[in-house]
């Protein structure tokens, strides 16, 4: 075939007088029409994202397990000498009654005259009334030179010569101000019905720092003040 200038066409020409050549459309590869192809991306993002917010959460819970750890506290005796077990009658010691508020794990600090503050990561190694005893105990002991200092229930009363009880009314502070101790404490005869002595006692002990550790040290501080006064008072009855 030819033109009107005389030369002829190919056979291309004549099927595509504009000599065109049309590119693809974005989106219209082989890849894109393919759906499988796009279900495989999709799970390969997804997995990426699982992947990445599975480290996050590792990291953040590793933080928070170093952030988070708790610390554990005991109240101190005094430094227990050599103690004489043939001398002496057998002092028996009840367990020490504490108000509610203290019987639990976390350390109570005073915030302020009606609000106290609990501690989830600073706490007891053991009840507050147990360490309390134990410690009560040994610092009569200590200060009795006598190991005759037990501890005794209701039932053992008729083995004692004398028995201590003592309930506590308060007993917390604030972080670098004072610890206080306020205690209702007796002297009863063995069967621990007849009381011999009754008083309530108010110690007071400056933390120095504003640390749980220095908040405990005073509180043992406290506890081996009311010890002396108790045993104080068991010396004149003997």
């Amino acid at each position: 075939m030819r033109t009107q200038s005389g030369k002829a066409e190919t056979k291309f020409e004549a099927r595509n007088p504009k000599h065109e050549i049309h590119p693809p459309k974005a989106g219209k590869n082989s890849n894109d029409q393919n759906p499988n192809v796009q279900n495989k991306a999709r799970a390969k993002i997804s997995i990426q994202i699982v992947v990445a917010l599975l480290a996050l959460a590792i990291c953040l819970s590793a933080c928070a397990g170093k952030s988070g750890s708790s610390q554990f506290y005991v109240l101190s005796s005094l430094p227990q000498p050599s103690l004489s077990a043939a001398e002496g009658k057998v002092i028996g010691v009840f367990p020490v009654s504490m108000p509610d508020y203290l019987d639990r794990p976390q350390i109570v600090t005073r915030v302020s005259e009606n609000e106290l503050k609990l501690d989830e990561f600073s706490r007891w190694a053991e009840p507050l009334k147990d360490s309390f005893t134990r410690a009560l105990v040994q610092n009569l002991s200590t200060i009795l030179n006598t190991a005759k200092v037990i501890k005794t229930t209701q039932s053992t009363g008729s083995l004692m010569s004398l028995q201590v009880a003592v309930e506590v009314v308060q007993f917390d502070g604030a972080l670098g101000g004072d610890v206080v101790l306020i205690a209702k404490w007796g002297l009863f005869e063995a069967d621990g019905k007849k009381l011999l002595l009754g008083k309530a006692s108010t110690f007071k002990e400056p933390t120095g720092a504003a640390t749980y550790e220095a908040l405990v040290a005073a509180e043992s501080k406290a506890v081996a003040a009311l010890s002396r006064e108790i045993a104080e008072a068991i010396k004149t009855r003997k």
